[in-house]
């Protein structure tokens, strides 16, 4: 049995096919977050730092002993946390509306916001 078609149908179907696998589009957003952790006493070979979205862990990366880091991963519509292993003290980055959760281990990033760079992730150990 063979099927025919006509051109202008099998382009219409390559071009949808093409269209709806398009990994740029809003409906996929990911998360690319870089920068540097700055402690004075953590081990570096047990630290993990992880981008968690919608309770599911996307991403997550062993530092380097100089502490820079590059993450990135798919995320949800509602924002995603940047989850560590040690208590983050303080960080510094051009973004605004990012908090600390009250535990201290998770840094909150809002919806809308895909890109950061930190100057600088301080932890308290």
């Amino acid at each position: 049995m063979k099927i025919y078609l006509k051109p202008s149908t099998a382009m219409l179907f390559i071009a949808l096919l093409l269209l709806s696998c398009r990994s740029d589009s809003q409906d996929n957003p990911r998360a690319y977050v870089e920068g540097k952790v700055i402690s004075a006493t953590v081990d570096y070979n047990k630290f993990l730092l992880k981008i968690s979205s919608e309770s599911t862990i996307v991403a997550e990366a062993m530092l380097p002993s100089d502490g820079n880091f590059k993450l990135s991963g798919p995320i949800g519509k509602n924002g995603f946390d940047i989850v560590s292993t040690e208590k983050i003290k303080t960080f510094s980055t051009d973004k605004t509306g990012l908090q600390i959760s009250s535990d201290g281990f998770k840094i909150r990033v809002p919806a809308g916001i895909t890109y950061i760079k930190f100057n600088e992730i301080v932890l308290e150990k």
